[in-house]
Order: structure tokens, then C-alpha cells, then sequence
């Protein structure tokens, strides 16, 4: 069955509402199919990026693969060049007017010198060789930016703080962004989670917990893929990011 992250259990689901309107949950954890689920825990062979991830590892050394250990990871590693991705991104799939839910378990491992990563919703799959959603600079609110015109995601750059910030971008406007709290830590796993009403109403959690509410954070209607990216922004210690899995759910119907 399914528990109350969506994740597999024994127990039965204690909340229902934390799938969109027309998804429900039936016998053995079942999900309906008037709802569309996205989800991969990297138990295969390989990055499947023919018919589900789009993928850019453009440094020395750079790569996005599958990594051999217990339930699976995706791997992400920066390579040793500073200012190019390392990135996984689906197709546009999804949308705010269909309720989505982004849900992601992710963990730097063996550095944190110069990380600048970010995750979550976005309007474009790829930005450039050198660009992710939101710009290589603060992203602390007044001072953030973005090349993503629609975008909301969780991001921290290890060259201003080690905060993981809330972001969201909405029609290329100034974007908005709160300090969630909680630190980037080495070895350290956590369940980021990003919820968008019909309204393009957005809420983060981390763990669990609420941790930021952005009024209108991206327009309803922009497709959005899911993705995770990453780079160095100096030096040449290339960072390691271990993701668990990705999952995605929205309704099928408005």
C-alpha cells in the first residue's frame, strides 16, 4: 500500500488529500488511473533518456547515470569544471492547473564546496550548457533571479549559504524566495515536496513539514517538467548528488 508520502508501507493510508482532485487511492494501495502518475526509482539498468529523462552532463568528468546500491539512485555528478550542468529533466507533462505535486528524496554526497543546485517545477527542459532555472547568484529574496520564466522549486548555492531556499518565478516577473530553515547537509537525506493549486498557488515541504506558502507563484496553465540540476560555481571539486527518486502527480482532468 501506498503511506501517507505516497511511498510504499504496510499501513493504510491516513491521507488521502495529499493527491489532486480525481485521484484516489482504492484496494492494496491502488491509484486510479483518472490521475497521472510520473514516477522513477532509478532501480534500472540505466537513465532511460530516450523515453523519459532528458539529461546534460556537460563538464569534465560530468554525469548523470544510475548508481549500483540499495533501492536505486540516480547519481549526478557536476564533473570538475565550474558553471556547467549536470541535469535530469523530463518532458512537459505537467501543469499547476492540474493540481501537481513534484515529490523528491535527494542527498549531497562527498562535497558541498561551490554546489549550486536546484529542483522541482519548471517551464524549460533544458536552459543551456551553463544555465539552470534560477541564476548562479543569491537567491536570497530582492536579489534572486532566474532564466526560467516559470518555475518552482527548492535551490542552494553553496558560495552565498548552505540554505536550502524556496523559489518561484511567474511570467519572467521578480521571482520570490524564502529560507525554508533548514540547511544543505553532507550525507544527509531529506523528502523535498512542491504542491500547485489550479490557481498557481504553491506550497514547500521539506520533510513533512510546511516550510514556505508562495501566493501565485507560476502561471497555471505553463507546462512544466520535473527536474534536477546542478553544477560548481568554483573550484574544481565536483559535487556528487544522490536522488532516490522522483515523483510526480496531477489530475487528469481540470
Amino acid at each position: 500500500m501506498f503511506d501517507k508520502e505516497g511511498r510504499g508501507g504496510t499501513s493504510t493510508p491516513t491521507k488521502i488529500q495529499v493527491y489532486p482532485d480525481g485521484m484516489n487511492v482504492v484496494d492494496g494501495g491502488r491509484i486510479e488511473q483518472d490521475g497521472v502518475v510520473f514516477e522513477d526509482d532509478f532501480c534500472s539498468v540505466a537513465i532511460d533518456s530516450t523515453n523519459r529523462w532528458n539529461v546534460s552532463a556537460t563538464g569534465t568528468s560530468a554525469a548523470a547515470e544510475i548508481s549500483a546500491a540499495i533501492n536505486g539512485v540516480c547519481l549526478l555528478d557536476s564533473g570538475t569544471d565550474p558553471d556547467l550542468v549536470s541535469q535530469i529533466s523530463s518532458p512537459l507533462n505537467f501543469a499547476a492547473a492540474r493540481e501537481v505535486i513534484f515529490e523528491a528524496r535527494l542527498r549531497p554526497i562527498t562535497s558541498l564546496a561551490g554546489i549550486f543546485l536546484v529542483f522541482g517545477l519548471t517551464d524549460n527542459i533544458l536552459e543551456d550548457v551553463a544555465k539552470l532555472a534560477f541564476k548562479d547568484g543569491s537567491l536570497v529574496e530582492a536579489s534572486i533571479d532566474s532564466w526560467a520564466d516559470d518555475a518552482a522549486m527548492f535551490g542552494i548555492r553553496q558560495e552565498t549559504s548552505v540554505n536550502i531556499y524556496a523559489m518561484s518565478v511567474k511570467a519572467n516577473a521578480a521571482p520570490q524566495s524564502d529560507d525554508t530553515g533548514t540547511d544543505l547537509v553532507l550525507n544527509a537525506w531529506h523528502i523535498y515536496r512542491i504542491e500547485l493549486d489550479s490557481s498557481g498557488n504553491a506550497k514547500f515541504y521539506i520533510d513533512g513539514t510546511l516550510v514556505a506558502t508562495h501566493a501565485l507563484a507560476i502561471t497555471a496553465a505553463d507546462p512544466l517538467c520535473a527536474t534536477v540540476g546542478q553544477m560548481i560555481t568554483t573550484g574544481s571539486t565536483a559535487a556528487f548528488v544522490e536522488v532516490d527518486y522522483i515523483k510526480v502527480w496531477q489530475s487528469r482532468v481540470v
